[in-house]
């Protein structure tokens, strides 16, 4: 073991044994004229020299092995450092990243910062044509719509200040979807940039901050910025990504950042030498790819920042809520989806409903509360007195009382965690009792016209069933023993058929 231990010192320490035998090279120079010299003298010391010139022969022979080393590692470092010079070269092109079909378009559609107004006209006459010639939901397409909207607004820019050179420029900038205006607060936390991942410093440095997506960036960082905005994506989706994790490999993705077109390196984090050492990925300057779980892309230490976020697909197919590691712009369109309804959960995994006690109850709930909702919607009291908005808030869970089927990545964590259907408790509760006690809402009661008893029903009581036709309440006893036929309809339908009698017999001048 202290073998073995020793090995890993004199591996570690080799830069320092490089530089010591590098300057026992010169000594070594000076003591063999010193040899030369006693052996004219000496004759007893010849065969001394020679073992000394033996030796040095050897030295030699190392540091010559010793600074090829150092030249190739210096070779290494001097390409490294142009390829990463040509990634930022391509940074513009890149954020710019043309569909394939388009390729011979780009000429005409891409313009530089200084383009003038008749060819920014030009590109959008061009990009007009082109979008209406595109099939739908293509990428061609997609792209088509972005740049479009981004030269628009270009071109709004150059005719303000063509009109009156004095205005000042206007503070929101247009780059590749986001709407970048200054950012003038001083949060209390670091704020690290999207695009460099360097910390902004907003009291020395100016930065900008999209107001769709929050993609925070330095003022030098602005027009390099390659990732479209996350608000975009997802209103171009409208859907969170529905299966787990969809993986395609590096090989599919070339080893290169699915974001930024890094170079990744294929190594694991860590390697083992034949005399047991560990080497880290880091030490030789290797690019560790970062798995998304929710894109299922990989990426690199500055388009993936470790951050952990609850998947959706997860919680929709295994109910699954243990948070997971997934990429900048992902995380921005989770967060984007995080409030929006657009899972429709009984479609997607109606299995849930049985093994999830939770979403059974807040189901019975939404459904009681969008038929409080044709009591409340006309009732003037109940919109003086603003119930439904200070009970629902701004808005962000109106569609709780408005549809059944309807859920949000939010609303199924509330479901988990037990807060959502005490919410909606707590709703249904404020509704039935201004319900049963308001004058308006309560002349809207029904009897039941089996027993024909006096007492008021509600659609949303539990002892009562409406009808899907005419909407009809009865008791829920009472509509069995009718052999689940309702009344009303049964007298609708008969007075129909005595008009339609009627009508036949006017036409005949019977």
């Amino acid at each position: 073991m202290q073998t073995v231990q020793s090995l890993k010192d004199g591996i570690w320490n080799l830069p320092n044994t490089v530089t010591s035998l590098l300057g026992s090279r010169e000594d070594g120079g000076v003591a063999a004229d010193d040899h030369n010299n006693n052996a004219a003298t000496s004759p007893d010391d010849g065969e001394d020299g020679k073992n000394d010139d033996d030796e040095g022969d050897s030295v030699s022979d190392d540091n010559g092995a010793a600074v090829a080393a150092i030249e190739e590692q210096d070779i290494g470092a001097e390409s490294m450092a142009n390829s990463l010079m040509s990634v930022e070269e391509d940074i513009l092109d890149r954020s710019h990243a043309i569909p394939f079909g388009l390729i011979r378009e780009q000429w005409q559609l891409v313009l530089d910062w200084d383009a003038s107004i008749p060819e920014m006209e030009d590109a959008i006459g061009k990009c007009k044509d082109l979008v209406l010639r595109c099939e739908d939901d293509s990428e061609e397409k997609k792209w088509l719509v972005r740049h479009l909207i981004e030269l628009r607004y270009r071109l709004r820019e150059l005719q303000d200040v063509d009109s009156d050179p004095d205005e000042l420029p206007p503070e929101t900038k247009v780059i590749l979807g986001h709407h970048f205006v200054a950012n003038r607060n001083n949060p209390k936390y670091k704020v690290h940039c999207d695009h460099c991942s360097g910390i902004i410093w907003n009291v020395v440095q100016a930065s900008y901050i999209c107001t769709d997506c929050s993609f925070a960036v330095h003022h030098k960082c602005i027009r390099n910025v390659i990732r479209i905005c996350a608000h975009v994506i997802t209103t171009e989706r409208n859907l969170p990504i529905e299966c787990i994790c969809p993986e395609i490999g590096l090989a599919f993705q070339k080893y290169t950042c699915a974001e930024c077109g890094c170079q990744l390196s294929c190594n694991t984090s860590t390697a083992v030498t034949c005399f047991g050492l560990e080497l880290k990925a880091e030490k030789f300057n290797a690019v560790v790819p970062r798995l998304c779980d929710y894109s299922g892309l990989y990426y690199c230490t500055a388009c993936h920042w470790n951050d952990t976020s609850i998947i959706p697909a997860r919680v929709v197919n295994n109910w699954d809520f243990v948070p997971r590691k997934v990429g900048r712009a992902s995380l921005q369109q989770i967060r984007l989806l995080y409030e929006r309804p657009l899972i429709n959960l009984e479609a997607r995994n109606p299995r849930l409903f049985h093994f999830i006690a939770g979403l059974g109850v807040v189901k019975r709930l939404r459904t009681k509360l969008t038929q409080m909702k044709r009591y409340l919607a006309v009732c003037r009291l109940a919109e003086e007195h603003r119930l439904v908005r200070d009970t629902f808030g701004g808005g962000s869970r109106r569609h709780l009382m408005q549809s059944v089927d309807m859920y949000s990545v939010a609303d199924l964590v509330g479901v988990e965690n037990g807060t959502l259907p005490e919410f909606l408790r707590k709703a249904h509760d404020a509704f039935e009792r201004h319900i049963r006690n308001c004058v308006i809402c309560s002349g809207k009661a029904y009897f039941c016209e089996v027993c024909s008893n006096d007492e008021f029903l509600f659609p949303f009581d539990d002892a009562a069933i409406a009808c899907t036709r005419c909407n009809s309440v009865s008791h829920r006893a009472c509509y069995a023993r009718s052999n689940r036929s309702c009344l009303k309809c049964a007298r609708l339908r008969v007075r129909e058929q005595q008009m339609r009698n009627e009508i036949l017999d006017a036409a005949n001048g019977n």
